[in-house]
């Protein structure tokens, strides 16, 4: 048996993610994924990268904000629909340690393991195939519409996998569609309970088992540190948990 965990939008919570991290260490998992958006949005974005890639049982892909920060480091084309979101990233851009940006620019977009032959799609949210390499001033990850059956039998490319892991969309979701299932464990770092949210899925050669998993932190700490800091876009950063 094998067992993986599924991470997604941390978006610089250290506070939430250490939560993770130590839940993750007792609980014996093999191997984690991350998928995506570990920066942006919390001013922690430093810290969450120098413990995510000090793992050596992780796996990553990018997700929107990771790449709209790239994007601004290499001096190329924003989206006009998060113009607005500039200032912070280019205050998360400064933050960075040059070998966070080395690292981050050799991430792949989608991860597609095998576990007893089964094959699962891991992506930070699930696109058309001729999306796969788009920019992201293009906004792929924000065509395919709100996670839903309906949404996702749209789409092509997935007919290999038993399971697709997406986040993106910070609520959690589960449901199966076309023989297929879909899960998002939701933001681990956005959201406005107390509790940092990821997935355990145990994979044996019968199938899978997935385990959402809420891991108490110290939210209020987290908030009191906001708080403490000066960065573009504070208070809207703050509404998401008060």
């Amino acid at each position: 048996m094998y067992r993986i965990a599924i991470l997604s939008d941390i978006h610089g919570n250290i506070y939430a993610l250490n939560a993770v991290l130590k839940d993750i260490k007792e609980k014996a998992v093999d191997f984690i994924f991350c998928l995506g958006d570990m920066i942006g949005i919390g001013p922690f974005s430093t810290e969450v990268l120098d413990a995510l890639f000090e793992l050596k049982n992780i796996q990553m892909i990018t997700g929107n904000h990771d790449e709209l920060v790239l994007a601004v480091l290499r001096n190329e084309p924003y989206p006009e629909s998060r113009i607005n979101v500039t200032p912070h990233h280019e205050w998360i851009a400064e933050q960075l340690k040059p070998n966070h940006i080395t690292k981050l620019e050799k991430l792949p977009r989608i991860l597609n393991p095998t576990f007893y032959g089964q094959n699962f799609h891991l992506i930070h949210y699930p696109i058309n195939p001729s999306l796969y390499n788009a920019h992201i001033s293009k906004d792929p990850f924000d065509l395919t519409g709100k996670p839903s059956a309906k949404n996702f039998l749209n789409l092509n490319g997935l007919s290999d996998f038993s399971l697709i892991c997406f986040g993106h969309d910070h609520d959690k979701y589960h449901f199966v569609s076309n023989n297929k299932t879909f899960y998002n464990s939701g933001s681990l770092g956005c959201y406005n309970e107390p509790y940092a949210r990821y997935g355990i899925i145990d994979i044996d050669k019968n199938g899978f088992h997935i385990m959402q998993q809420y891991i108490p932190y110290e939210l209020d700490v987290y908030i009191g540190e906001l708080r403490k800091i000066n960065f573009p876009r504070k208070e809207v950063v703050l509404q998401i948990y008060i």
